[in-house]
Order: structure tokens, then C-alpha cells, then sequence
């Protein structure tokens, strides 16, 4: 094992253009075992909480609300950013993290869908509050020049710990159950913590407070039609993506019958291209911004719910499984790289909360908009062929908006700017 680490820690270095300071260097790999962790975590146990609902009874109400409950933290997104700007955010952030992942130690003792949807409204609440805090920890432990690069090596981490991790949760899930496999994910996930203490983090003076108030950033949307556009556009596309979203794993448990273990096994295809897309758009972002990016993952996110509306079975979810792995990153770098381009460059933070706050609002209400169809007599085909016609009208939309050119001069620009992003999800957001 220290031979395999040892090498490993060889190729790693060798990607970086210039030595990385000891602190530097000890703080990237303290964070990569972290991640490594989370990957496992999320892989054994977040990624089939839908699939355990449905399996309880949950009916698609309930698999709304759980939907939206993952935007919770959204929702306060902007809140957090005016708050952590001015506290020292590493023990905040690791008290929220630490209790949110000892929840799951919970689901050894309940078998009741409603108690479960109690479990995770907290989970997710915790969980995503302090993201800023988090974000603001990477910008103090990285330099600006590697920090996009180090960030990228321990998201690499996680998604193949999830790749290892996913079939093996699925086989486990068909064995021993969640009441056992959730609590072991969750110790897993809490003791990343005891890994993420360890980081070095010198916060100095607390930075200058970039956002005013809650009540200016909205100000942004009146003056910035490029950005109300990528915003009525990228509402339009969460819609979209979120209408049928509940309905999956409804397909997948009845209409389907899918067993855990195969769905771990399309949830490695899904990790693979997720991995893969980290390396394609992180390349495309670079050389031709943001904004293509997220046009060509809006056009090809209407393969999901179409795979849903066609399949009779479960290796015909293989394309949306696939697809869902490639926006997954996409989303994840084009999302950022497009505000960028669309913001005033010393009003980052403020635009970056504007954004969150939306995608958090339609996050919380589309899912039962899906489910009230369903109750309406809709049948979930439908459901599914809506939300595909809602995503391609979001391409629509996007198609004419126009920001600073990406260009090889301003890319050291950009990649500054993205290193000082005030808010990161370390979880795939629609």
C-alpha cells in the first residue's frame, strides 16, 4: 500500500508545471483522502435514496418532496454568503458536515418513509448551508495558479471512488439492506471529517465584505440582460430536468423492476462519464468559455427523460445514465464559467448568489409540479416528454446570449476568477 501511494503521489505531482509548497502539497492530498471518503459515501447511500423511497411505498409526492429537499441549502445560498464572508468558516463548516453524515446512522432504526424524509430534509440542510465556508477554505489553502487544477485531481478522486464504490453499494443494498449499508456509509462520511480537520488553513484577516445585502443582488437581473436570459434559460432547463426527475425511480422500481445491483451497475456508467466529462469541458471551458459548454449539455440533457419516456427495459436507461454522468460535469464547469463571462468581474459573489437562489426556488417547487401532473391523470410518459420539450426550449433561449469572448488572452483571467468562485457543490445539481 505505501508503495502504491508512493506512486501515485508520483504521477500526481508530475501534473503540476511547478513544485507545490509543503503546505500546499500536504493540504491537496489531506483533501483527495477526504473526497475519496465522500465519494464512497455518496456512491453507498445518496445516490439511492430515491430507489429505497420507492421501495418503502413512497408515493410520487413524496419522492417530490424528497427531490426539493435537496435544494434546501440552495435556497439559503445567498444568506450563507453574506454571513461566511465575515467568520472564519473551517469549524462551521466541518460541525455542519460532521452531523449531517452522522444522520444516516439513523436509518439502522427507521423503516417509515415519512421518518426517512425527516432524516434527509435535515441531512440536506446541513449539508449544503455551508458550501460557501467550504469554498472560502480552498481559496485560502491554494494558491490562484494551481488552485483549478488541485481542485480538479480530488474531484477526479471522488468520482472514482464512486466508479469502485457504486456496483458494490448496489450488490450490498440486495444483500443486507439499507438499514445496515446507510449507517456504514455515514460512519464513512463523518470520518472524512477527522481527515478534513487535519487541513492546514491560515485565514489571516477576514476578507472585505463583497455583498452588501440580499436585497441589492436582485438589482443585478434588471441591469445584466445577458444574465437574466442565462437565468430564465437555465431556470427553464432545471425545470426541465426536475419535472420527471421524482418519476425515475418509479420506473425503475415498478415499471422496470430493476434490482439494486443493476442499477449500481448503470450508476458505473454514469461515473465513468462523469469522469469523462470533467476531462472534455474542462478543455472546451478553457478554449471556448462557459457559454458553449452549457448550450451543448442543455441540447444532449433531452436524452434523459426521452430514455425514460422509451424504456421497456433496464439496459435502455444505459443512454441516460450516460448522458446524466456527462452534465453532471458539464453543468458543474459550465455553470460557473458562464456567469463569469456574463458577470461584472468585481461583482463575482453577487451574481454567483443570484444564480444559486434561483436554481435553489425552481429546485423546491418543479418537483411537485411533476407529481401533480402524475396525480392529474397524466401518465409519467408524458411527464417525461414535457420536460425534454422544457429543456430544448432552454437551448432556445441560451442560443442568442452573448458574453465576453474566451479567448487565450483572458484565459488566465478566467481561471482566476473560477479559482475565486464564492460557491461550490461537491454533488451534481440539475
Amino acid at each position: 500500500m505505501p508503495a502504491l501511494f508512493h506512486l501515485l503521489s508520483t504521477r500526481i505531482d508530475r501534473t503540476f508545471r511547478e513544485p507545490l509548497a509543503p503546505d500546499v502539497r500536504r493540504n491537496m492530498y489531506l483533501e483527495l483522502v477526504a473526497s475519496l471518503a465522500y465519494g464512497i459515501f455518496y456512491a453507498a447511500a445518496i445516490q439511492y435514496i430515491p430507489v429505497v423511497l420507492r421501495r418503502l411505498g413512497a408515493s410520487s409526492e413524496l419522492l417530490a418532496l424528497y427531490t426539493a429537499q435537496t435544494y434546501l441549502g440552495s435556497i439559503l445560498t445567498s444568506l450563507s454568503i453574506v454571513l461566511m464572508r465575515r467568520r472564519r468558516p473551517k469549524n462551521f463548516v466541518i460541525l455542519c458536515w460532521l452531523v449531517s453524515r452522522s444522520l444516516f446512522m439513523l436509518f439502522a432504526l427507521v423503516s417509515q418513509v415519512h421518518w426517512l424524509l425527516v432524516v434527509t430534509a435535515f441531512f440536506w440542510l446541513l449539508e449544503t448551508f455551508p458550501s460557501p465556508g467550504y469554498t472560502r477554505i480552498i481559496q485560502v489553502i491554494y494558491p490562484e495558479r494551481v488552485r483549478g487544477q488541485i481542485l480538479g485531481v480530488v474531484r477526479l478522486g471522488m468520482v472514482a471512488a464512486m466508479i469502485v464504490a457504486t456496483p458494490l453499494a448496489g450488490w450490498a443494498l440486495d444483500v443486507i439492506g439499507y438499514r445496515v449499508l446507510f449507517p456504514l456509509a455515514g460512519l464513512v462520511g463523518a470520518g472524512a471529517m477527522a481527515v478534513f480537520n487535519q487541513l492546514h488553513v491560515d485565514e489571516g484577516p477576514l476578507p472585505p465584505r463583497e455583498t452588501r445585502s440580499i436585497a441589492s443582488l436582485w438589482q443585478i437581473v434588471r441591469t445584466n440582460r445577458a444574465f437574466a436570459l442565462h437565468l430564465l434559460s437555465f431556470a427553464i432547463y432545471g425545470m426541465g430536468g426536475l419535472l420527471g426527475y421524482p418519476l425515475y425511480a418509479i420506473v425503475q422500481v415498478d415499471r422496470l423492476q430493476l434490482s439494486y445491483t443493476t442499477i449500481g451497475l448503470l450508476g458505473i456508467g454514469q461515473s465513468v462519464a462523469w469522469l469523462v466529462g470533467f476531462l472534455v469541458w474542462g478543455r472546451l471551458v478553457d478554449s471556448r468559455g462557459g457559454l458553449p459548454v452549457l448550450r451543448i449539455n442543455q441540447l444532449i440533457s433531452v436524452i434523459v427523460p426521452l430514455a425514460y419516456v422509451f424504456a421497456t427495459d433496464g439496459w435502455m436507461l444505459i443512454p441516460a445514465f450516460f448522458v446524466q454522468g456527462l452534465i453532471n460535469a458539464g453543468v458543474d464547469i459550465g455553470l460557473i464559467s458562464t456567469c463569469i463571462q456574463l458577470a461584472d468581474k468585481d461583482r463575482v459573489v453577487e451574481y454567483a448568489a443570484v444564480q444559486a437562489t434561483v436554481v435553489g426556488l425552481r429546485g423546491m417547487i418543479t418537483p411537485f409540479l411533476g407529481a401533480a401532473l402524475l396525480r392529474l391523470g397524466m401518465v409519467d410518459t408524458t411527464v417525461f416528454a414535457l420536460g425534454a420539450a422544457l429543456i430544448f426550449v432552454s437551448w432556445l433561449i441560451l442560443l442568442p446570449v452573448r458574453g465576453t469572448p474566451a479567448t487565450l488572452q483572458n484565459l488566465p483571467q478566467r481561471r482566476v476568477l473560477r479559482a475565486r468562485w464564492p460557491l461550490r457543490w461537491r454533488f451534481p445539481r440539475q
